[in-house]
């Protein structure tokens, strides 16, 4: 979907990552949230889902328990580049902070084993201070910029709304329960998720947190059990709605007739199933040209918050299985057609009469069929009315430098068809681009004025507001709009401003080690399999490949991998995939394996070559194995075959010392080693 991609926790928390998933199961695993979730889901989903103060909370549990000799800035490094005053810290923590520590450096720079050392009062412990130095590291991800006032401790916090819960009289005004039932949600109170109960009963700092009576276990259990109840309940309806669920024949009240729309009606065929709720979140939210806040829908609806952000999740899921699904596959094949013909800017317009169910409302969403289109794509976003591929800014620079020579606009269509721009929006394109104009037939460019960002299309069906971009998320969290700007925020690059030298050119996928060209054109890309990569460890790529594939800085790519699986791409400190491991399992990869893959579209083809076929092979067969060439050749041909690989010349002559120097600065010195041996050996 149309996304991009904020860090997940494992990026804040790095030892996470090399940690084993049932060790931080106890800790981290939540009813809302997908097993592993800490590996995958953008932290700020995860945040609005589980709420700061439980994340806080159990992160400093973790420390406490498995990292008690790192140092809490050591632990989540985000804390050593981010300035905190206590004055920004709340009672009791502050003053256990300035009575021990002294300052927040020196609980940053401390490991846990030694804050549990460190003489607190009795209203203040390791956990409740290390829990508010976690928050401080989650706050930038919690969407709090107008938030003021001390930061509380997550502990304190949870332990007093239990408490309050405990011990709430039967007679307690139903205002005073709606209240109390926010804060419990808020700050992940209700919750029966986290560590056993002896790693909070008894911490490794002996006795800050205060021990659970019997009265307290029996009120727990109760909740707990009342809460599995109605999750079964919840589970139970939707399947006996699932079950009464059939396609009806005709649409009810004023929709298009059925069949007429081959699209609508499948796409609302899918949404019968869903429950009255589903439906509502989706409309509201996910698809609406002005999605409403969860509060807003709250008030509304009359559900519960909980409920909500529930079945939003169970929204965005069932999209992403359904589109990769057999069910959904007609529309992500004309997702994939539309992305060919529109190119990589056009008009909403262009969009809107590029099929005849385009402008149909789909009656369950209250949105015509583009918009739920828009949605769906994940290449491709809104920009001031425009649905563009790319960071739009410089697309505007390259079309200004590739046209300097006043060209004609036949002239003009050819050479911007090879970034994106199609025929069809050829003239709208150039009349909104900043110093070009249309004269006689030619494109004139006025040096004078320096390339800017694209001017808002023409107006379409009287609207224009399209050009603002909100923060509603698809499956996991990640936003579906970007804010204006947002690309430049992540990373992309932009051109320079008048005067200044030009932008470097993005590396490419021909200077890029383990890249190489296959006959047809197509570039592939190696990846040397370890036994972290079968685990679901990250697979990099070198940027030049990631920019050939269309990736940015801060944005993500979804791929369809033989069998269906869904593959994510994505551009954080430097691109990878999130995990290889579902197409690593169905190629049946072992470690020293090498799995080639390449691109087409939204489609991702592999190859593997298993380790077990270079036996036998000499230095020239080995540095040919590394391209992805099996077939044996005498050194010369090799030479050659090599050199077409890495080079975007169809028939190279290469020097051997050319081609090695090559080899080196492109970063496949495994392959300049293999041919040193093989030309240094007598044939």
């Amino acid at each position: 979907m149309n996304a991009i991609s904020p860090i997940c926790l494992t990026d804040l928390a790095p030892a996470l990552r090399w940690s084993r998933p049932e060790d931080l199961a106890p800790y981290l695993s939540h009813s809302r949230l997908v097993d592993g979730w800490w590996r995958s889901l953008p932290l700020p989903r995860a945040l609005d889902i589980a709420g700061p103060p439980w994340l806080a909370h159990n992160l400093a549990l973790l420390m406490c328990q498995y990292w008690d000799h790192v140092p809490v800035g050591d632990f989540l490094p985000v804390l050593r580049a981010l300035p905190v005053d206590l004055d920004e810290v709340a009672e009791p923590v502050r003053g256990a902070l300035l009575a021990t520590a002294g300052d927040w450096a020196t609980l940053v720079g401390s490991p846990p084993s030694a804050v549990a050392n460190w003489p607190f009062p009795a209203d203040c412990g390791p956990v409740e201070v290390i829990g508010s130095a976690a928050w401080q590291a989650l706050r930038p991800f919690c969407g709090e910029e107008g938030r003021t006032g001390p930061l509380p401790s997550p502990a304190l916090m949870i332990e007093a709304v239990r408490t309050v819960a405990h011990w709430l009289p039967d007679g307690a005004p139903d205002r005073v329960r709606r209240a109390l039932a926010y804060l419990s949600a808020a700050t992940g109170a209700d919750l029966e998720e986290g560590p056993p109960p002896e790693a909070v009963s008894t911490p490794p700092h002996g006795g800050a947190d205060v021990p659970q009576s019997a009265a307290t276990r029996a009120i727990r259990t109760l909740r707990a059990l009342r809460n599995q109840h109605a999750r079964e309940q919840r589970r139970e309806q939707g399947h006996e709605h699932d079950r009464e669920a059939e396609p009806a024949p005709a649409r009810d009240g004023d929709g298009p007739a059925l069949g007429a729309h081959p699209m609508v009606d499948l796409l609302e065929e899918f949404l019968r199933g869903w429950s009255p709720l589903e439906r509502t979140v989706a409309a509201e939210r996910l698809f609406a040209a002005d999605p409403i806040s969860i509060r807003l829908l709250v008030d509304q609806t009359g559900a519960d918050i909980v409920d909500i952000r529930n079945a939003q999740r169970s929204v965005e899921e069932r999209l992403l299985q359904w589109l990769s699904s057999t069910g959904g596959e007609p529309v992500t094949r004309h997702l994939r057609e539309l992305s060919e013909e529109l190119g990589a800017a056009t008009t909403i317009d262009t969009l809107i009469g590029a099929h005849p169910d385009h402008p149909v409302t789909v009656p369950s969403l209250k949105a015509p069929l583009w918009r739920v289109l828009i949605t769906f794509f994940t290449d491709r976003r809104l920009h001031n009315g425009w649905l563009v591929a790319d960071d739009p800014e410089r697309m505007r620079w390259q079309t200004r430098e590739m046209l300097g020579d006043a060209p004609t606009l036949d002239d003009a269509a050819v050479r911007l068809d090879r970034i994106g721009i199609r025929r069809r929006s050829l003239r709208a394109w150039l009349q909104s681009t900043p110093g070009i104009d249309i004269r006689d037939g030619r494109v004139l460019i006025d040096p004078s004025l320096p390339p800017e960002g694209p001017a808002p299309a023409p107006a379409f069906g009287g609207r224009s507001d399209l050009s603002e971009e909100d923060g509603s998320t698809t499956a996991g969290g990640l936003p579906i709009r970007r804010r204006p700007g947002a690309a430049h925020e992540a990373g992309a690059p932009r051109p320079e401003a008048a005067g200044a030298p030009a932008a470097p050119a993005p590396p490419g996928v021909a200077t890029s080690p383990r890249c190489f060209r296959a006959p047809d054109g197509r570039w592939w890309h190696r990846v040397d399999i370890g036994p972290e990569h079968l685990n679901g460890a990250p697979v990099t790529v070198p940027p030049g490949y990631a920019t050939h594939l269309g990736l940015q800085p801060g944005r993500l790519l979804c791929l369809t991998a033989p069998g269906a699986d869904l593959l994510v791409l994505v551009w954080r400190d430097e691109p990878a995939f999130d995990s290889l491991r579902p197409l690593l399992r169905r190629l049946s990869a072992q470690p020293g394996d090498r799995v080639f893959i390449t691109v087409d579209g939204d489609r991702l083809d592999a190859r593997r070559l298993p380790a077990a076929d270079l036996g036998g092979h000499g230095p020239t067969g080995r540095a040919l194995h590394l391209i992805g060439y099996t077939a044996p050749a005498p050194t010369d041909e090799a030479l050659r075959i090599i050199a077409r690989r890495i080079t975007e010349e169809e028939d190279p002559e290469p020097d051997p010392r050319s081609l090695l120097d090559l080899l080196s600065r492109r970063g496949d010195e495994d392959i300049a080693e293999e041919l040193r041996q093989s030309l240094a050996t007598p044939h």
